[in-house]
């Protein structure tokens, strides 16, 4: 997993890759050291070429550019500043697309990206209110479809009949089995029936 910690403007952003490292990714990073001139010769051009090294190698040079941008956004002049900020937030939109960045991850990169711009304070806070509700009325809408999903889904209507009665069952036991808490027994039949539920659907 590739972490990527971007400090800009007093905010930190932690990006943290899901896409494990090609096994030759190490190899292959030695091969482009600007320090060495002819690169490493033990590594076959094949791996060189491969797209996951391609990729991965893509994601060091995002980080790259990343950490180099907080280091120094503040120095920078507007016109470089907002072309490289421009540039990060198209690598921003290319991971989070391929599902490589979560969305609370992409926020607070892109809320890091906002305190660099040189506009004053009350329009970043005005941009940062905005990128904000926009993520949150996502996660609405993906929250609103995911229930909708589980409520046309009979495996799970059946498994919510099940936890009801359970539900029930213990509520309504005068002594419960091993001298448990009635709340200890009925989180364990719970999660013993979640469990027979998720074996089911496998």
């Amino acid at each position: 997993m590739v972490v990527l910690v971007l400090g800009i403007g007093g905010t930190l952003g932690v990006a943290q890759w899901r896409q494990a490292a090609p096994p030759v990714a190490a190899a292959t990073d030695r091969t482009d050291n600007p320090g060495t001139a002819r690169g490493n010769p033990g590594v076959p051009e094949a791996w060189r070429n491969d797209p996951r090294v391609r990729a991965y190698r893509d994601r060091l040079a995002f980080q790259r550019d990343a950490r180099l941008f907080a280091r120094q956004a503040a120095g920078l002049d507007p016109a470089e500043r907002a072309r490289r900020a421009g540039r990060l937030a198209s690598a921003i939109d290319h991971y989070e697309r391929a599902g490589e960045l979560s969305a609370g991850e992409t926020l607070m990169l892109r809320i890091g990206l906002i305190r660099a711009d040189d506009g004053d304070e009350a329009t970043q806070v005005r941009r940062i209110t905005d990128l904000v509700e926009r993520y949150r009325a996502h996660a609405r809408a993906r929250n609103a479809a995911f229930l909708q999903a589980q409520r046309n889904d009979p495996a799970f209507n059946d498994y919510k009949h099940r936890e009801a009665r359970i539900v029930r069952e213990v509520m309504a036991m005068t002594r419960i089995p091993g001298g448990l808490p009635r709340d200890t027994y009925l989180r364990q039949r719970l999660q013993q029936e979640r469990q027979l539920a998720y074996a089911d659907t496998h």
